[in-house]
């Protein structure tokens, strides 16, 4: 076991680790917002105090997953009930209890080349099999050689908007996903962890088109709730008793306070639309950065990042950068296919910040 564990992959804390020991460093390497948790929130969060703050009920009270379910419902084709709800320690608790649950260690999973970095890891730990393979090509169709890598495996994970590329799908793809989850009896989990944060289009739950799926949810990234630790999964009843097991074990209930901040967050959510509205700000101001430098990158339709191609080294490249006051994410750690890209995260950092980093990147390419 000790081998096995070794063997996974942490190795972006190094640009973290680096980052840190030096000054007036900006950082698009952290992926979390820049904005406080709102002051409702914090505010419901205190006053709870006052009440009972003893073990949740392990699926979690009764009236945050009545709240998510209303959230869920407000997707196009999900209309979720309560008892449909888990809440969970966070969005990865919620992951790490359906890969648990869900496959034995001769099982495969399937992620997109590139994806968020702890699918792999958590595969790890449970000594899961995994393959990777780019979903779309370049018409944004599914290609055959993921159709072929969803139908050996037991699950497909899809996270959309998707960390790193902002790719948000469109309804066809979503359908397309989901159809070829279905033909292949192969169980689909989607990741949402990023829906409120939706720049161009809208979003669409491949979960929707298949009855055999999940869906994850959190208030980190779309609340600014990083740090409370707080998320959900939506399946069926018989299917959520499996994953309360594993959640059981490790973390044994959901935390209760934060569930009170969560209900009060997704109760009053106007602050979601102007975080919304300042990320899109970013992202534009981005985009003019990155057209410049005449890099190739997809435009993020949403989440909080872009993952242009460098032309070179990811973590040479990163490495650099750093000692030139940036710090980035190399992409060869989400994918082999990935191994030039950068992942950059604009939604850490304010517009003069992120103009100023933008700069420093200029320069050091010039």
């Amino acid at each position: 076991m000790k081998d096995r564990i070794e063997d996974i992959n942490l190795s972006i804390r190094k640009i973290s680790s680096k980052a840190s020991e030096k000054e007036d460093v900006v950082r698009f390497d952290i992926g979390q917002p820049s904005f406080d948790t709102p002051e409702h929130v914090k505010e419901t969060a205190a006053e709870s105090t006052r009440e009972f703050q003893g073990y949740s009920p392990m699926m979690g009270i009764d009236s945050m997953r009545s709240l998510i379910a209303q959230e869920e419902s407000e997707k196009t084709g999900l209309s979720p009930q309560k008892d449909e709800v888990m809440v969970t320690a966070g969005g990865m608790g919620a992951i790490f209890s359906v890969f648990s649950a869900r496959l034995s260690a001769s099982d495969q999973a399937v992620f997109n080349d590139p994806c968020w970095g702890p699918y792999k890891m958590i595969s790890e730990v449970n000594g899961n099999n995994w393959r990777q393979v780019s979903y779309w090509n370049s018409s944004g169709e599914l290609r055959d050689e993921a159709r072929d890598a969803i139908e050996d495996a037991e699950m497909v994970v899809v996270n959309t908007p998707g960390n790193p590329t902002g790719r948000v799908l469109s309804e066809r793809q979503a359908q397309e996903l989901a159809e070829a989850a279905s033909n292949s009896d192969t169980f689909l989990l989607s990741d949402e962890v990023y829906h409120r944060l939706v720049f161009d289009g809208r979003h669409y739950s491949p979960a929707a088109y298949t009855d055999d799926s999940a869906v994850i949810g959190s208030v980190s990234k779309n609340h600014a709730m990083t740090g409370w630790r707080l998320g959900w999964v939506v399946d069926d009843p018989e299917n959520l008793e499996q994953y309360a097991k594993v959640s059981r074990s490790t973390v044994a209930c959901p935390p209760r306070i934060s569930q009170y901040a969560a209900e009060e967050a997704l109760k009053n959510d106007k602050h979601v639309a102007r975080m919304r509205e300042e990320y899109e700000e970013r992202r534009d101001i981005l985009v003019e950065y990155l057209d410049d430098l005449g890099w190739d990158y997809r435009i993020p339709e949403g989440a909080i990042y872009a993952f242009p191609d460098v032309g070179r080294d990811s973590w040479e490249f990163c490495m650099e950068m750093i000692d030139h006051g940036v710090a980035m994410v190399p992409g060869e750690p989400m994918g082999p296919e990935s191994d030039t890209h950068v992942r950059i995260c604009f939604g850490s950092t304010t517009k003069d910040e992120l103009r100023r980093g933008m700069e420093r990147v200029q320069e050091f390419c010039s």
